[in-house]
């Protein structure tokens, strides 16, 4: 079906809600379904909420252990006890399994901007009883600065607006140096997954990038970002030692790298 057809069917919810009785019945119902699929990531158990409006939750839940197989490779040769920053975080794929997984990291830090994805990750963490998750809804930048953010909406069929159209909001970033500073929290691992914020993000690492304890980072790339990335970690002493295409159209493309530092 269409989205025309769910407009009117939520313009009948709409009037049923705003000029009846009825509709307590809808919000009985509805209120009350939400699937919790206890999900086997490598053979590590996950409970994951999935509410029904996010169809991008079930996708990504449903490909887990397929969409970016080189990041979970990179979490399983973490030594155990070891710290671990995610910085875009979304609702878990890689904090949560880490936290799961026999001989996972002691101390995970997940960020995340986006509201949607930062109460499913809050909620997956309390529902899986993870207790040595540090979660922050804050975006790490270059600096302490106020932003304006816009994310999709999770609604497909608004009359008037368009399918999963954008909302905005402001907030506050800090640096990751300024962070580690407050905190006393120093990494051995970094993945870094911002969708276009990578270049600023990188500039307020200067100080942490050479913290011995740092052994490896993943960052998400574009065909915008890629040579400042690759060169910042390049002159801090870091090689690629992976590296692979998402999604590619023409000249634009998404593409993981894997960072390690180099032997002393």
């Amino acid at each position: 079906m269409g989205q025309a057809v769910f407009e009117i069917i939520n313009e009948i919810l709409s009037y049923l809600v705003g000029k009846t009785g009825f509709a307590w019945f809808i919000f009985f119902i509805f209120g009350r379904i939400l699937p919790v699929p206890v999900v086997r990531v490598r053979g590590v158990p996950i409970k994951v909420i999935i509410p029904l409006n996010e169809v991008g939750v079930y996708n990504t839940v449903k490909n887990w252990e397929e969409r970016e197989p080189e990041v979970l490779d990179w979490i399983d040769a973490f030594e155990p006890g070891c710290t671990f920053i995610d910085i875009g975080a979304s609702f878990g794929t890689e904090t949560l399994y880490a936290a799961l997984k026999r001989g996972g990291p002691a101390k995970i830090v997940a960020f995340d901007l986006t509201l949607t994805s930062s109460f499913n990750l809050a909620y997956n963490i309390s529902l899986n009883n993870i207790t040595k998750v540090d979660q922050y809804y804050l975006a790490l930048s270059d600096g302490l600065k106020l932003h304006s953010f816009s994310e999709p909406s999770q609604y497909h069929s608004v009359k008037g607006r368009e399918k999963y159209d954008q909302v905005t909001y402001n907030t506050l970033s800090i640096s990751l140096d300024q962070f580690i500073q407050m905190t006393g929290i120093t990494p051995d691992y970094i993945k870094i997954d911002v969708d276009g914020g990578e270049e600023a993000l990188i500039m307020g690492m200067a100080e942490s990038v050479r913290e011995a304890k740092l052994k490896s980072v993943v960052v998400e790339v574009s065909e915008k970002s890629e040579a400042a990335v690759t060169g910042f970690f390049q002159n801090a002493g870091f090689s690629i030692v992976y590296e692979r295409i998402l999604e590619e159209q023409e000249h634009l493309f998404f593409k993981n790298i894997i960072f390690r530092k180099n032997p002393a």
